[in-house]
């Protein structure tokens, strides 16, 4: 860099070229100079553009040319640095006229570098737009073709489809033409390899007949070309199966060419969309989702509205489709096929159909959400309020607020983007107006005198502290990335919303101690029965009230308040006197009853709630010397009992089996039923209650006989029984049969129960061992094959199922553990022997039986597991997680057998079938809604000892590897994972979730927010919690009803044979392929 920079600066006319800005400028590029030889095409005119380019020595010339002719624009001298700023295909050709050393500077780096420094750049660069003149000869516009003159009235957004190369060809083409109908493609223009291109730099190479592999199409097919082909494929479909709804139409006093009404559209996607997915997708749209589908496509220039209106309504307004009826040029990058222009129009396939519709909408909620944050507050919907309330929960920066705060952001907040890095939203000094949240990109903030200080990105907010203090703005933000995308909320908004957030939160105290902290909720109850309560957070110098008067005076009638935080004790009473009483036999379960019993474990123990239950029933249970109570007191005192009932019965139809699994619950429901037996015979009103609790006690009996069932064994020597207890859950008592081997690798099998500790296991193997003195000198370890060794705590349980795949059990000594090492055989298994399931079954028959058992695990597994696994297990003493861990253990075993069978293929030929065979099961899973399966295979694919293999990729047919890009792209981590929510949303249960991300999530809100604020428990955490829980839970229902024939080789892939050792995993990659790094 430093030669390169001196070099440059020896030249005479760069002398006033300012150093940091010319390292800046070439930070990102390969230092070392091109060599062109004389006579070579550096690009063509309506190429795409890729670089700009500094020429070090040489000659260039810049020119236009048709077949007939051609116009010299300029000669270019040594150190010019020339390229085009603001359009995406080159307005001219240039070759090299004398030999020449060019360094080629990444377009999107370099605007951003001039965006930042345009006035000390301009006297140096050379625009070649800026070169054309009105009075050339030879024009651009001259060399349109005259067909393409003829549509000009076809117009495309002139930012779709930019990631594609204009394939070079002796045809040129209309660059300002281009900007506004998307560089549309000719039906006689065929298209060659850019080897021009090529030979600037050998990593730009581009096959257009067939993609080189798998990375050159996953970067190729970007979202706007795939949103184009779907675009595509429906246009076609509508024109075959339905022409009538294109038909020319009058307005407004005009006519409208070839055009489709707005109500019909949408009524014809619903109609096809419920021909194609019901039977492989299992989805039903509806109107608004279809309304973001037609959104995308109108975003995205495949269809305009008449009248250039950029909002797609489901109205009597006309649109017409804006993509040509040839084949495009996407279409034929993505198959791999070159078509004849004048080849006749082949009718898409119902699995294309479907497969674009499913993939508009995935993609329809976001535009949909964009369209609504352009429209003014006044006119959303309550529609689509709710729609951008709920995209608004995966926002990082708003995750803190109250569900109230959200409901009113939505209302307020907008959408904002800005298209070049460099652009400053707003400088040092200058008045606060608005608050950002960045939705998509990145921000520069910098302060003066010290420059860039941080970079905020996806997610983080900034802009709000000059809001509340009422100051100028501390530093200077601006854009980092092209195109990022804002969330904006203004000043006066900001501050209306801080204002009733004040007015709306209540204080009740006791003894001057805050113990209940509720929001005013400005709805009825009904219309917010899927939420509550807001965050303790917001909820500064609010109004203050005495606790001693009844809680449910003001707020029972509706349930218009919901709670923010409270105390233990408080927080059972304010469900008691005001949720109860307002649930009926036909409500769903009050959301706020649902998420406090889903989540009572992480702040009050089971036999705590039993006592405060009972305290709040036995308040009713004191009777006078003759007998009788006065009748205010009689009804209060028969309603509380009754609540009391009534929330024990809400309690187990939620938690289900799990409630008896706990001693004191289940013993609370016998001593209950005593009460309430006793209480009946004073008092007749308790008749239905004891009806009630005799059926409680029914489902007792029945969860007994489950819970008092022989033991199970669950695995045998690290492999999973056939007579496990799936889908009924594993509970304590059930045994694993487990290896354990001593220091000197000598080993035996001993069953342990579950439930037993570390050190319950190190005092039953002493008579194993002979060994006489304490158990506290022994020690569990776990041995895995990498080498790594984990010693479990002296009160861990669950220890069998908590060990790797092809890990190792041992007791030893302390002075034992650091000699301890992996064995041979947990490198198995190896090439020679290893026969592989995939030759014995189809790619459906895998998927289904891997649905089959993943249903099985997950059923078993119940929602306590998850936070039992978050907060911590020691946190949740004789609670046992085992069921988790297999479920977790089966993700990497799927995971890592995939890689497995790929790097012990026999040879190239079987291990590029089993790569098809894998995308192949990826997708049935994926049509399963076995998405643990679907991610795990494509996880292991995506593992590096398989993705380096590149001569493997490059056999893989195009559409596979489009396939394969797709799939992988749904594990973007972009907006909190919103590919993989998009897909997940639009699909009913019952499902196989990505447990992984599952257990990302709890952990994120966990450690984001605190369960306590100065004593009081936060409820909007919790709330949180059990959002994440209750989607687990959704999951399972309705179970799936099998046939029999299917369980006949399901044994067949409970275990698979592994290598989960990454280094083996590597030896085997580079035997396969060979290290292509020059060793010194």
């Amino acid at each position: 860099m430093d030669r390169l920079v001196a070099r440059i600066q020896r030249q005479s006319r760069s002398k006033q070229f300012p150093n940091a800005l010319l390292f800046t400028i070439l930070g990102n590029s390969d230092c070392k100079p091109k060599q062109i030889a004389n006579g070579v095409l550096l690009f063509q005119s309506g190429d795409q553009i890729f670089y700009w380019y500094l020429l070090l020595s040489g000659e260039v010339q810049l020119f236009l040319s048709t077949a007939e002719n051609e116009c010299i624009i300029e000669t270019l001298q040594p150190i010019a640095l020339f390229g085009e700023l603001s359009i995406s295909r080159h307005s001219c050709s240039a070759r090299v006229i004398r030999p020449a050393e060019i360094v080629t500077i990444n377009q999107s780096h370099f605007v951003a570098v001039y965006n930042k420094h345009a006035d000390s750049l301009q006297p140096h660069i050379v625009v070649m737009q800026d070169l054309i003149s009105d009075d050339l000869d030879y024009t651009v516009a001259a060399l349109v073709p005259q067909h393409h003159k003829e549509r000009r009235n076809i117009r495309l957004e002139d930012d779709v489809m930019t990631d594609f190369n204009q394939p070079n060809g002796k045809m040129a083409y209309d660059f300002y033409e281009m900007l506004q109908r998307n560089n549309e493609i000719a039906n006689d223009v065929r298209y060659e390899p850019n080897t021009i291109t090529a030979n600037i730099d050998s990593e730009a190479e581009c096959d257009w007949n067939s993609p080189s592999s798998y990375f050159e199409l996953n970067n190729s097919a970007s979202l706007e070309s795939r949103i184009y082909e779907a675009g595509y494929i429906l246009k076609q479909t509508m024109e075959l199966r339905d022409p009538h709804l294109i038909r020319d139409r009058r307005g407004h006093l005009q006519s409208f060419l070839s055009c489709m009404i707005g109500t019909e559209m949408v009524d014809w996607l619903i109609s096809l969309s419920t021909k194609t997915l019901d039977s492989t997708k299992n989805m039903s749209l509806t109107r608004f989702q279809v309304v973001g589908m037609w959104q995308a496509l109108l975003e995205n220039g495949v269809i305009a509205h008449v009248s250039n209106e950029l909002q797609f309504a489901d109205k009597q307004f006309f649109y017409r489709w804006t993509v040509g009826t040839t084949v495009n040029f996407h279409m034929r990058l993505i198959s791999g096929v070159m078509f004849d222009g004048e080849q006749e129009t082949v009718p898409p396939r119902i699995s294309d159909v479907a497969a674009a519709i499913f993939f508009l909408s995935t993609i329809g909620p976001d535009s949909l959400f964009r369209m609504i944050l352009c429209k003014p507050s006044s006119e959303r919907t309550m529609q689509e309020l709710e729609h951008v309330y709920r995209e608004l929960l995966h926002v990082k920066a708003l995750t803190h607020l109250s569900t109230m705060v959200k409901r009113e952001l939505a209302a307020v907040v907008f959408f904002e983007q800005h298209q070049h890095a460099g652009h400053v939203l707003f400088r040092q000094g200058d008045a606060g107006n608005c608050w950002y949240i960045v939705l998509k990109g990145s921000v520069d903030v910098i302060i003066h005198g010290k420059g860039v200080v941080c970079t905020l990105r996806e997610g983080d907010d900034f802009g709000k502290l000059a809001l509340v203090n009422d100051a100028p703005r501390a530093a200077t933000v601006a854009l980092r990335k092209d195109k990022s995308q804002f969330l904006r909320v203004d000043k006066s908004d900001f501050n209306r919303i801080l204002r009733d957030v004040e007015a709306n939160t209540v204080r009740l105290k006791e003894h001057g101690q805050d113990v209940l902290v509720l929001e005013k909720m400005n709805t009825e109850y009904k219309t917010f029965n899927d939420t509550y309560h807001g965050s303790v957070a917001v909820a500064i110098n609010a109004t203050a009230v005495d606790a001693t008067s009844n809680l449910a005076a003001d707020v029972r009638p509706r349930c218009c308040y919901s709670v923010m935080a409270g105390m233990p004790e408080k927080t059972v009473e304010y469900l008691l006197e005001t949720r109860i009483d307002a649930q009926t036999d036909d409500d769903l379960v009050d959301t706020f009853l649902e998420d406090f019993i889903l989540t009572h474990i992480t702040h009050m123990p089971v036999n705590i709630l039993c006592s405060y239950l009972k305290n709040y029933y036995m308040r009713g249970s004191i009777v006078g010397m003759d007998g009788t109570l006065p009748i205010d007191d009689y009804e209060h005192k028969i309603v509380a009992k009754r609540r009391v009932v009534a929330f024990l019965n809400l309690w187990v139809q939620i938690v289900g089996l799990r409630f008896f699994l706990d001693p004191a619950s289940n013993s609370f429901v016998e001593e209950l039923y005593c009460y309430v037996l006793e209480d009946s015979r004073q008092f007749p009103e308790m008749l239905s209650n004891l009806e009630l609790m005799c059926t409680i006690r029914q489902l007792r009996e029945s969860a007994m006989q489950t819970i008092n069932r022989h033991s199970s064994v669950v695995l045998d020597c690290g492999i999973y029984c056939s007579h496990a207890p799936a889908p009924n859950p594993v509970l304590p008592f059930d045994t694993c049969n487990q290896v354990i081997y001593l220091s000197d690798t000598s080993s035996f099998v001993m069953s342990i129960r579950l439930d037993k500790t570390a050190a319950d296991i190190c005092e039953m193997a002493k008579t194993k061992i002979r060994y006489g003195g304490s158990s506290e000198q022994l020690h569990l370890v776990e041995v895995k094959s990498n080498g790594e060794r984990i010693v479990f705590s002296p009160n861990d349980i669950s220890i069998p199922t908590m060990i790797s795949l092809n890990g190792l059990l041992y007791i030893a000594h302390n002075d034992e553990i650091e000699t301890l090492a992996p064995l041979p055989q947990q490198c198995s298994p190896s090439e020679g022997i290893y026969a592989s399931l995939l030759d014995y079954l189809s790619s459906i028959d895998i998927a289904q039986q891997l649905l089959i058992f993943h249903t099985q695990l997950l059923e078993a597994t119940d929602d306590i597991e998850l936070i039992t696994q978050v907060f911590g297990r020691e946190q949740f003493p004789n609670r046992i997680t085992s069921n988790l861990d297999l479920l977790m253990r089966r993700f990497n075993e799927v995971q890592f057998w995939t890689t497995t069978e790929v790097l012990l293929a026999q040879s190239n030929t079987k291990r590029l079938s089993i790569l098809k065979k894998f995308i192949k099961i990826a997708a049935h899973a994926k049509e399963n809604k076995d998405l643990l399966s679907l991610f795990a295979i494509i996880l292991g694919l995506s593992n590096i000892a398989v993705s380096r293999i590149t001569h493997l990729w490059d056999k893989l047919p195009s559409k596979m590897k489009q396939q394969y890009a797709e799939f992988e792209e749904l594990l973007d981590p972009c907006r909190n994972h919103r590919a993989y929510r998009m897909l997940t949303a639009n699909m009913s249960a019952p499902t196989v979730p990505f447990i992984p991300l599952l257990l990302k999530d709890l952990t994120f809100t966990h450690e984001g927010n605190k369960t306590y604020f100065a004593g009081l428990i936060n409820f909007e955490k919790m709330h949180m919690i059990a959002n994440i829980l209750r989607g687990f839970r959704q999951c399972k229902y309705p179970a799936i009803a099998y046939e029999r024939k299917v369980f006949k080789s399901k044994n067949l892939v409970r275990n698979f044979k592994v290598i989960d050792n990454q280094r083996r995993l590597m030896e085997l990659s580079y035997q396969i392929e060979p290290s292509k790094r020059k060793h010194l």
